[in-house]
């Protein structure tokens, strides 16, 4: 009997180390090639002893006459190994990285001619043994007994690929198991698959096995052509023993200290659509048969993996249609620039990026860094002085943003030269109907890359951002332009006159919508040894509406300082809204004059008109509310019409208040306050000064009806002292 041992330790790389050791062992004790069993069986417990037992581990190989057996011993007894089960991949939900174990076991079940577990104080062993066939090779064809029970036929090589691809696993899932699969099969070192891009002219590495220890493989973009040139009549597998292949995985090969590799195509209805490849450490390892073996696992898969692909692809689109989407709502909901841009950041950054910039243009010009989000916030500070001291430039492939030379003079330190400079970028200009906003950039660690996808989503994405910062500009500008007109329609604050014996407040808020000006306004002043107020409210709003406010504030105070009459005043700015309003805007007025009594009360005589308007309430010392005057036709409406002036006397200690019917007409669901409940609220207000007493009935407004302000509301209140 002949015996060869050798110790291996629990790394990633033992699984080759030991199916090196063993075929090596076995050629030269002259057992004739093919032995796949025999590896493959290796493989499988050995990689199992790594995972589950985690500790250095011994494999013995005997060689007796007509048999040869092999022995996994590792000192973890306490771990006891699964029973063995029927061929079948664990199809337990799982997550890309989790392997719910190895198939060691139950292989050695269905091909082995016996197999066993023993256990001892200080470790266990996993053994099992293949008869030669009556020539003395393996047995690649005969059914062997297990423990001297009948067995069916031995499955194919690829039966743990069949297996597989009968259950539930992801794609990523099958993938990995396919490259593990392969390097057994084959008795290779390292193996990858590549799969066509969703575009289908470059392909990706998706898995592999073998070529890096512990970090990812970067994405491998290679042109179909690169790999099966053109003068290829048709694509079958290739044999490289110099390495000499795809120009993008030869570094990685080398690296991880490959001399030949087999590579066979993934064929759908005559496209490829893929790519297998099994390394070795061995120059001239691989032969016309295992190429043809290898094939047959690439044909084995195309199909499912293709179909997985793409429902994958299309999982991706809908995915990236509902980020898109999910993207415009939130755009949509700000018309606020900096709110947008902070958004565009944040979403990108949990979708698309580990970090992203968003630098804008003002109207002067200038470009301006904004937002600077990283996924780690520690690095916020970092990237923002970065770019700032070396703005990016529009790149829309994804490349580092920065060279080598322009990095060694901000005197960044390793970790964020690799956090942030030397990773895959692209910097996308924001462009809207043709002007150009700003630029969004997106970066990545440098261990990762850009999808082609990922690319086009940001593109989309960039448009959307551009539009939605386009409609902030637009309705910022609008908003400044509605205020400032709306300004010009009401008294400056500041410019209110001082009444003797009267203290008076005036109240005036827009509708909820501030993108359009008022028809509501006030109006105080003195004129000719008189003092007049006003209060009026234009039928709608905007433009139309404001050019009505500013013509009767205007008339009305130029033909007050003339002398004339309320009822006079009236009579004269119907006629001028009649001659200018082309867009039938009428207008609701209440004016009034204010000259001390002459009974030697102290009061106030007023003569008013109130012109379609509300009629204003007064409330006396006792908390009585009554209404006063009489309503006369409103303007802008009739021309042969006739005002009269009233005359009212109001004593001191009453309060005066005049609204327009932004007050009365607040709605609470569908009740609506009305002169009643005005005048309830009104009747409480006794004792108060005239701010305070705008003050209270603003509150109550907001406790009766919560935001509900769909009009612009107007107040005059006149206390009389």
């Amino acid at each position: 009997m002949k015996v060869a041992r050798r110790e291996f330790p629990p790394a990633p790389e033992t699984a080759a180390s030991a199916r090196e050791f063993v075929h090596d062992t076995l050629l030269g004790w002259g057992v004739p090639d093919p032995f796949d069993d025999i590896i493959l069986l290796v493989s499988e417990l050995v990689t199992n002893a790594v995972i589950h037992a985690d500790s250095a581990l011994e494999v013995t190989v005997r060689r007796s006459e007509g048999s040869t057996e092999v022995m996994v011993t590792d000192s973890a007894p306490e771990r006891a190994v699964p029973q063995a089960g029927p061929l079948t991949v664990d199809t337990s939900p799982s997550t890309d990285d989790e392997r719910s174990g190895g198939l060691g076991l139950a292989l050695a079940s269905a091909i082995a001619s016996s197999w066993g577990v023993s256990y001892g104080r200080n470790d266990k062993a996993v053994w099992f043994r293949i008869e030669d066939k009556s020539d003395g090779t393996p047995s690649l064809e005969s059914p062997p007994v297990r423990r001297g029970s009948a067995r069916p036929t031995r499955p194919p090589a690829w039966s743990a690929l069949d297996s597989a691809l009968g259950s539930r696993l992801s794609l990523p899932q099958l993938l990995e198991r396919t490259v593990e699969y392969s390097t057994s099969t084959l008795g290779g070192d390292a193996a990858y698959i590549a799969l066509a891009t969703s575009d289908e002219t470059m392909w990706e590495v998706r898995s592999a096995a073998g070529l890096t220890s512990g970090a990812p493989w970067r994405t491998l973009r290679v042109r179909t052509e690169e790999i099966f040139p053109s003068a290829a009549p048709e694509p079958g597998p290739v044999i490289n023993d110099d390495l000499m292949i795809a120009r993008a995985s030869h570094g990685a090969l080398s690296r991880a200290g490959m001399r030949s590799q087999v590579t066979a195509p993934l064929i759908v209805d005559g496209r490829v659509t893929g790519l297998l490849a099994v390394a070795s450490t061995r120059a001239r390892h691989f032969g016309s048969a295992a190429a043809k073996r290898l094939q047959e696992g690439a044909d084995l898969i195309a199909l499912p993996v293709e179909r997985a692909r793409l429902a994958e692809v299309e999982l991706s689109r809908r995915a990236s249609l509902s980020f898109l989407a999910e993207a415009s709502d939130l755009l949509a909901g700000t018309l606020d620039e900096r709110m947008t841009g902070a958004l565009a950041a944040q979403l990108i950054t949990s979708r698309l990026g580990r970090w992203c910039a968003i630098h804008t243009i003002n109207e002067l010009g200038i470009s301006k860094l904004t937002h600077v989000v990283h996924s780690d916030e520690n690095l916020n500070d970092v990237l923002r002085s970065l770019l700032t001291a070396l703005p990016p430039q529009e790149q829309r492939e994804p490349q580092p943003l920065w060279s080598p030379q322009e990095l060694a003079t901000e005197e960044l330190d390793e970790r964020l030269t690799g956090a942030l400079a030397r990773g895959p970028a692209i910097s996308i200009p924001l462009i809207a109907h043709g002007r150009a906003l700003g630029r969004m950039t997106i970066g990545k660690h440098e261990a990762d890359d850009f999808t082609r996808e990922e690319a086009d989503v940001a593109d989309d994405l960039s448009r959307r951002v551009a539009s939605a910062m386009e409609n902030a500009r637009l309705h910022e500008r609008h908003t400044s332009m509605s205020t400032a007109l709306q300004r010009s329609l009401l008294p400056p604050k500041d410019k209110e006159p001082v009444i003797p014996g009267v203290d008076h407040a005036v109240y005036y808020r827009p509708s909820d919508e501030r993108s359009e000006v008022g028809g509501d306004f006030y109006d105080v002043f003195s004129a000719s040894g008189r003092w007049c107020f006003a209060i009026g409210d234009v039928c709608g709003t905007g433009p139309e509406a404001a050019a009505v406010t500013g013509l009767a504030r205007h008339t009305l105070r130029a033909l007050a300082r003339e002398g004339f009459t309320p009822a006079h005043i009236m009579q004269r700015l119907n006629m001028a809204i009649l001659d200018e309003n082309t867009s039938t805007r009428f207008l609701t007025m209440l004016y009034g004059e204010m000259t001390p009594a002459t009974d030697g009360t102290g009061g106030m005589r007023v003569r008013m008109v109130s012109a379609g308007h509300p009629l204003p309430m007064r409330l006396n010392q006792k908390g009585v509310v009554e209404t006063f005057g009489n309503s006369q036709p409103l303007l802008g409406a009739f021309e042969d019409v006739g005002f009269t002036t009233e005359s009212v006397d109001i004593h001191p200690g009453e309060v005066v208040l005049a609204v327009t019917d932004g007050v009365t007409e607040r709605r609470s669901g569908s009740d609506m306050l009305g002169d009643e409940g005005l005048e309830e609220i009104f009747s409480h207000a006794a004792g108060l000064t005239a701010q305070a007493v705008i003050s209270r009935i603003e509150r109550e407004l907001e406790e009766y009806a919560p935001g509900g302000n769909s009009d612009d509301t107007a107040m005059l209140v006149l206390r009389f002292l």
